[in-house]
């Protein structure tokens, strides 16, 4: 976030530079700095960084430039300690195992427990607490194999939540999930920054993110294109530029945030051939 001081900064980023060895493509250079117990999203059209983005954040791929999270390089932390600290949720993951649902959550405490891997009953109780929170203690001895697309998302959610992390890097958590299920986990990652866990997620829902976001990044071709409050990057010429698609940006009744919704006025469909 720019303006945000060094002491309440969770990631501050210095020339971030990612290049795809086989194309030509390259994320940044990017500078930015991401404020303690707030809420970022990442928004912008397929390829315009996001993923690269957060996978560098999160350690999963290298990056030139220097990224400094909880005011340390990140190449500082060991393992143990790093997953103590920070949660990455990939977009897709690949499960090697057929686990249940509880056995999966589980996971997300080991990087508290002792060297021997054993839970003890506060695990228990944050595992079956993260379930309730997803909605998904019904399921707990169904096999991942067992449930749908948006189901095994809430399942990896939980085990995120149950690793009770400082910082969340989430990548498009809710792109499987219905709308019900959308505005309960936007309302989870609520409850979350107000317990002083700062949250950034990449998402396309961009009504969604400017209601639930207290500031937005727009990434545009590797490149930072906006960032600031949802009001100010939300707007119908700047989305325009950045999509190429025609919107309007609407108040909804009751609400203070930005919406969006396509200008189908002024889309152009073909009558078909007869």
């Amino acid at each position: 976030m720019r303006g945000s001081s060094a002491s309440d900064s969770v990631i501050r980023v210095q020339d971030l530079v990612h290049v795809y060895p086989r194309s030509a493509w390259q994320l940044g250079p990017l500078s930015f700095e991401v404020r303690a117990g707030g809420m970022t999203g990442l928004i912008g059209p397929n390829g315009s960084g996001k993923s690269t983005l957060l996978a560098a954040c999160a350690r999963h791929i290298p990056a030139r430039g220097s990224i400094h999270v909880f005011r340390r390089p990140i190449a500082t932390y060991g393992a143990r300690e790093w997953a103590r600290l920070v949660a990455y949720l990939p977009q897709s993951i690949q499960a090697q195992f057929d686990f249940t649902v509880e056995e999966t959550v589980a996971f997300g405490r080991y990087p508290h427990t002792a060297m021997m891997g054993f839970l003890d009953a506060h695990d228990w109780a944050v595992i079956q607490r993260c379930m309730e929170q997803a909605e998904l203690s019904h399921l707990r001895t169904r096999r991942l194999s067992e449930l749908s697309g948006g189901e095994r998302q809430r399942v990896h959610l939980a085990a995120v939540l149950a690793q009770e992390p400082r910082l969340m890097l989430l990548d498009e958590p809710a792109t499987a999930l219905d709308i019900h299920h959308q505005v309960a986990l936007y309302r989870i990652l609520r409850e979350c920054t107000a317990a002083g866990i700062t949250v950034v997620l990449a998402t396309h829902d961009l009504s969604l993110a400017a209601h639930f976001c207290d500031e937005l990044m727009l990434l545009s071709g590797g490149q930072i294109a906006a960032q600031g409050s949802p009001d100010r990057v939300i707007t119908e010429p700047l989305i325009h530029q950045v999509y190429g698609a025609q919107v309007r940006v609407v108040t909804v009744p009751g609400s203070v945030s930005p919406a969006v919704v396509p200008a189908l006025s002024l889309i152009h469909i073909s009558e078909p051939t007869r």
